[in-house]
């Protein structure tokens, strides 16, 4: 019997399709019974295997997803809370209010009045012009270890990556790939201030032992991430907010240090599972290899 004609293989192109779907539809109407005619199952045992095969409840997913929406939109964009109350499907600001604050630890209102980042269209890696900068970070200069990575490309806002990664999670660990030793990664490709955000391409990782395994599915495909020196910064706090410290790291630490960039896209890893973590206490170590 081949791959393809498994249980779980055609298990897991539902669950594939689930969460495409999820991503692509936030501001819709997702009860279980629509996604779980998509997944082409019964909703009694579609909850069940979306839990096996993600590792959380389907309303856990829908959740969190609309929640970083919401989180993303407080600060790159002009729109009222109302309005992004409606685009991600609650029926009143008081109960947004109330599920972000459960979520977050803070109101909507504060979150966008405390953070000093700017209303971009996207993230910004390199700051269109000398600025002052409110937060300085600690840099280290690390030896970065060779490791082999499974990954699976995305194309589009960086924002949005996390489409890749609820994806991948689910293929490998119904794979068996992952374990208290992986670790997690995304690569970023591409300046999104002068590269157009649908061009934009990125790739969600996982480390593995080896290449000696079974791939998946055909979209994943195996990186090699280089042994070599590279500088550091480990940030901490949620990830719509990523762009403050690579701001910081390009616009002004590294244009003051005797450093040269090797020829590798800055790559991220995250160190906690956002699934488990509040927003307010993720960590995610940015990294550039130097020559």
């Amino acid at each position: 019997m081949t791959l393809k004609n498994t249980t779980k293989h055609i298990y897991r192109q539902r669950m594939l399709r689930v969460i495409d779907y999820v991503y692509e539809h936030l501001n819709r109407d997702l009860d279980v019974n629509t996604l779980a005619d998509l997944a082409n199952m019964s909703a009694y045992h579609f909850h069940r295997i979306y839990r096996e095969f993600t590792g959380e409840t389907i309303n856990t997913t829908v959740r969190r997803m609309r929640l970083f929406k919401a989180a993303t939109l407080l600060l790159h964009s002009n729109l009222s809370q109302t309005d992004i109350a409606k685009q991600v499907r609650y029926a009143s600001v008081e109960a947004f209010n109330r599920a972000f604050s459960k979520h977050y630890g803070e109101t909507p209102n504060h979150y966008r009045q405390h953070r000093t980042c700017k209303q971009l269209e996207h993230a910004v890696f390199y700051p269109a012009h000398l600025k002052e900068y409110t937060t300085m970070y600690t840099v280290e200069q690390i030896e970065n270890e060779a490791l082999t990575l499974i990954a699976l490309p995305h194309q589009g806002d960086y924002m949005q990556i996390g489409q890749a990664f609820e994806k991948l999670l689910m293929l490998a660990g119904s794979a068996g790939l992952v374990d208290e030793r992986s670790r997690s990664f995304g690569i970023y490709y591409d300046d999104p201030k002068t590269v157009a955000k649908e061009a934009l391409r990125s790739m969600a990782c996982l480390s593995v032992s080896s290449t000696d395994i079974d791939l998946p599915d055909p979209d994943i495909q195996f990186i090699q991430l280089p042994q070599g020196k590279a500088v550091s910064v480990l940030f901490k706090g949620d990830y719509t907010e990523l762009e403050k410290p690579y701001d910081w790291l390009f616009g002004h630490w590294l244009p003051n240090n005797q450093v040269e960039l090797a020829d590798f896209p800055p790559f991220e890893e995250y160190l906690n599972d956002v699934r488990e973590t509040p927003p307010s206490e993720l960590l995610t170590r940015i990294n550039c290899l130097i020559k």
